[in-house]
C-alpha cells in the first residue's frame, strides 16, 4: 500500500489570502479603537487591493518576515501573526518604559489609553527572528524571555502560545478570513466587526481544482490512497475543497486540520506542540483518525508498513517527512516559489523531488515507488 498526503496552502491552494489576513490582523491590534488604537485613525473593514498590498509589505517587512518564520519551520499563520504583533508590542512597551506591576497587558485597549506617541516597528521583528538560527521551538521560547525583559511585568505567560494575547490574535484572524457571518459558528464567541465579508470566498487556486481533482482522481485509479495534512482549520479548508469539487475525493477522517490538532493538545498531556512540524497532522491522516493509534501519532511514531509520500512547499512539511520516514516531495508553488530550492539543496531534498507544482506529483510517484 502507498500513502500520499498532501499539505494545502502552497500546494493546492494560493497561502497569499492567508498571510493578508495576518497582516491585517495585527494591523487591527494596533490601530483599532477596540485594541491598542495608536494613532486614533478610523477603523475600517474594507480595503482596495492595494491598501490590503502596503498593509502586508510594512507589517512583515516586505514579506522577510513570513520568509524567515518558514526558514524556522513555522507554518501556522495564527502563530506568525501572534509572533510578529507580540514582538511589535513588546517594542512599544519599551518605548513607553512603562512599570507593569500594576498593568494587564492582555487588555490591548487599556493598554492603549495608557500609551503616548509611539512608533510601530515591523524591522524589530525581523531583527529579534533573524538574530539566531531559531527553530520553531526556540522562537517561542525567546519570545517569552524577551517579555521578562519588560519592566515589572507580572507574568510573562501572558506572551505564552494559546495565551490571551494569542487568543486576540486568533479570533481576529477568523473574524477576517470567514467574515462577520461565520465566525461566531467556528470561535464561539459573535463578531466584534459586522461589516467583513470573509476573504474565505476569496481564495486562489495554484493550479485549476478541476485539474487538482483529475490528477487527484488518476492516483486513486491507480491504487494509491490520499490524504490531506493542513495548517487550516477544518472549516477553511472543507469550504474551498467543497466548492472546488475536491472533498468527494477525499475520505475525511484521512483530512487532519489545525481544528484536530487544538483538539489533540487539549487531550493530550505530552506539553509539546502537535503543530508542524511535529508529524502530528500526518499521522492523524495516515491513521484515518483512529483513536487507538492516537498516542503514537502524538509521539510522532508511525507505526504503518505502507509507504508514504508527503506533498509539501515548505521546510516544516520537510521535517515532518523526515521524522516519519517518509519520501519528501516539494512544490515550488509556497510564499518563496523558486528561491526555496536552495534550502531544499541544503536537506538534501534531490531535483526530482523538487516540482514546478502539483500536476507533477503523479509522475515523481512513479519513478520514486519502491
Amino acid at each position: 500500500m502507498t500513502t500520499i498526503l498532501f499539505d494545502v496552502d502552497g500546494v493546492f491552494l494560493s497561502e497569499e489570502r492567508c498571510f493578508d489576513v495576518s497582516a491585517l490582523t495585527v494591523e487591527e491590534l494596533l490601530y483599532s479603537p477596540r485594541y491598542l488604537n495608536l494613532d486614533g485613525r478610523k477603523f475600517v473593514t474594507d480595503y482596495t487591493e492595494g491598501e490590503i498590498k502596503d498593509i502586508r509589505r510594512t507589517i512583515f517587512a516586505d514579506d522577510q518576515v513570513l520568509k524567515r518564520f518558514k526558514e524556522a519551520g513555522l507554518n501556522s499563520n495564527w502563530d506568525m501573526l501572534f509572533i510578529t504583533f507580540a514582538i511589535m508590542y513588546i517594542d512599544i512597551l519599551k518605548q513607553e518604559n512603562l512599570n507593569l506591576a500594576d498593568v494587564d497587558v492582555t487588555n490591548l485597549n487599556e493598554v492603549g489609553d495608557m500609551l503616548g506617541e509611539v512608533s510601530v516597528n515591523p524591522e524589530a521583528v525581523l531583527e529579534f527572528i533573524s538574530r539566531e538560527n531559531f527553530t520553531k521551538d526556540e522562537i517561542y521560547s525567546a519570545l517569552m524571555n524577551y517579555a521578562g525583559t519588560l519592566q515589572n511585568l507580572k507574568d510573562p505567560k501572558d506572551f505564552s502560545m494559546y495565551g490571551p494575547i494569542w487568543e486576540q490574535g486568533h479570533f481576529k484572524y477568523q473574524e477576517w478570513y470567514l467574515g462577520s457571518e461565520l465566525v461566531e459558528a467556528d470561535t464561539g464567541k459573535p463578531a466584534e466587526e459586522l461589516q467583513k465579508p470573509g476573504f474565505i470566498y476569496d481564495e486562489e487556486w495554484i493550479v485549476e481544482p478541476s485539474l487538482i481533482k483529475e490528477m487527484l482522481d488518476g492516483l486513486k485509479v491507480k491504487g494509491y490512497t490520499v490524504g490531506v495534512a493542513t495548517g487550516r482549520p477544518r472549516q477553511e479548508t472543507l469550504l474551498p475543497f467543497e466548492e472546488g469539487g475536491l472533498l468527494e475525493v477525499f475520505d475525511e477522517r484521512r483530512i487532519s486540520t489545525a481544528s484536530e490538532v487544538m483538539e489533540a493538545e487539549d487531550r493530550n498531556t505530552a506539553g509539546h506542540a502537535l503543530t508542524k512540524p511535529h508529524p502530528f497532522s500526518y499521522l492523524w491522516s495516515l491513521y484515518v483518525q483512529n483513536d487507538a493509534l492516537f498516542e503514537a501519532a502524538v509521539d510522532g511514531k508511525n507505526k504503518s508498513d505502507e509507504q508514504i509520500f508527503i506533498v509539501g512547499d515548505s521546510v516544516a512539511d520537510f521535517y515532518c517527512a523526515d521524522k516519519i520516514g517518509a519520501v519528501f516531495i516539494a512544490t515550488l508553488t509556497g510564499l518563496t516559489g523558486r528561491e526555496i530550492i536552495g534550502t531544499f539543496e541544503e536537506l538534501n531534498v534531490p531535483e526530482q523531488q523538487m516540482l514546478k507544482d502539483v500536476l507533477d506529483v503523479p509522475d515523481a510517484v512513479e519513478r520514486l515507488i519502491k
